[in-house]
């Protein structure tokens, strides 16, 4: 599966590796798959330690780097090669989070290439001393790649350049594409078996293997306290957002719950990427969590099809998608009077409310009161929906399978 990612991994290496580069991202989004592929490719050899599953190689970093050994003259230990032949090759540190001080030695100078891989994101700011690139679910482009259809890509981003609606048969191609991607989602294991199979049965058990891979990296970083809390947490996502009001309620958990109560929780898996989270404006308490897959919600239904299912599957790939683009701050916003707008973009200054379509009718009311409240009547707003690319002197109309070009 051709990842974009791999663009970030080519630029370091010709960049000459200056530092090393640390590939994050939630369970099963397939980095140690991607960073050994871009391994194999770029370098005439690559080592590999997992340090999740080696014990015995945590022990040995731990003891050696503690006696003030570099983290050069540790690799050159483990592997039994000299440092200046190890500088010829790299290194791939799988679940380097599990040896933390091997993790951060990583940020003293070392002359060896290093891939890095964590599950977690460090809390301190690291950008100075990694290249850092969280790897996501596949997104919609990605998915079209991966199931032979890659030649949809340029089509989508050309119209997205200028605004004019595709043929209608391939439009409708399309969105036949995206209704599959919503069941299936961007994690690879499910989409590997749903392009094997040439179906859709079998890809819930895969999202079911990997939310019990999910729970199983729960259980060995966070105490049971908090392990128990973390799952509390993810069971009730599914039927928050089957709600009109999306906002996450602790009452669902058990009455009596607090925020303050869970806030670490929630802090924590969303570091590991296994939930997103969506603030309200200007009101970090007041948030909707999603999961970082649509295909992984879908399963969760176990196939409920109806109108409040169907706008929470469109918000939350709304929401990966915009994640994943790193482009633009994201938040909600409402009113006093109940009037919702489930996305507002911003960036660099501007904000961009955006209007989600379950349908091809309706007008955008929630918009206008969102535009009368920032005394912005005549701004430029998106349309997220079914109907083909157009655009008006105050709407940009997109439809979901071409948000991926919001960059």
């Amino acid at each position: 599966m051709k990842r974009n990612a791999v663009n970030n991994l080519i630029a370091w290496k010709e960049n000459g590796t200056p530092v090393p580069f640390l590939l994050v991202g939630t369970k099963g989004t397939g980095k140690t798959y991607l960073a050994i592929e871009f391994a194999s490719a770029y370098f005439p050899q690559y080592l590999y330690v997992n340090f999740e599953l080696n014990v015995a190689a945590r022990m040995f970093f731990e003891e050696n780097l503690k006696a003030e050994k570099t983290v050069s003259e540790v690799l050159s230990l483990y592997f039994q090669m000299d440092e200046r032949y190890l500088s010829e090759l790299v290194v791939i540190l799988d679940e380097v989070f599990f040896c933390p001080t091997l993790f951060y030695g990583l940020t003293q100078e070392n002359t060896v290439p290093v891939i890095a891989i964590s599950g977690i994101l460090p809390k301190k700011n690291l950008g100075d001393v990694f290249q850092i690139c969280r790897l996501y679910p596949l997104g919609f482009d990605e998915f079209l790649s991966a199931v032979g259809s890659d030649w949809y890509i340029d089509i989508i981003q050309g119209h997205y350049q200028n605004l004019k609606p595709v043929p209608d048969i391939v439009h409708q191609e399309l969105l036949a594409l995206f209704e599959e991607y919503l069941i299936v989602g961007g994690m690879p294991a499910a989409v590997n078996e749903y392009v094997s199979s040439k179906s859709i049965y079998n890809v819930n058990e895969v999202h079911f293997m990997l939310k019990n891979r999910m729970r199983a990296v729960i259980d060995s970083i966070y105490e049971e306290k908090e392990s128990a809390k973390a799952e509390q947490i993810i069971r009730v996502i599914p039927e928050q957002l089957k709600r009109e009001n999306k906002k996450f309620r602790f009452n669902s958990i058990r009455k009596g719950v607090t925020y303050g109560l869970y806030q670490d929780s929630i802090s924590a898996l969303e570091a590991s990427g296994i939930i997103l989270r969506l603030n309200e404006q200007s009101k970090d308490t007041h948030f909707k969590l999603y999961f970082p897959d649509v295909g992984m919600l879908s399963s969760s239904f176990c196939g409920e099809e109806t109108a409040d299912t169907r706008k929470a599957l469109l918000e939350n790939y709304v929401m990966q998608t915009l994640t994943a683009g790193e482009t633009y701050q994201l938040c909600f916003w409402e009113s006093d009077a109940q009037a919702k707008v489930d996305f507002v973009l911003a960036r660099e200054g501007q904000e961009t409310p955006v209007e989600l379509r379950t349908s091809t009718t309706g007008k955008a009311k929630s918009i206008a009161s969102y535009q009368a409240c920032k005394k912005k009547k005549d701004d430029n707003y998106f349309r997220f929906g079914f109907e083909n690319f157009h655009s008006t002197t105050v709407l940009t109309q997109i439809p979901y399978y071409a948000i991926f070009c919001l960059k």
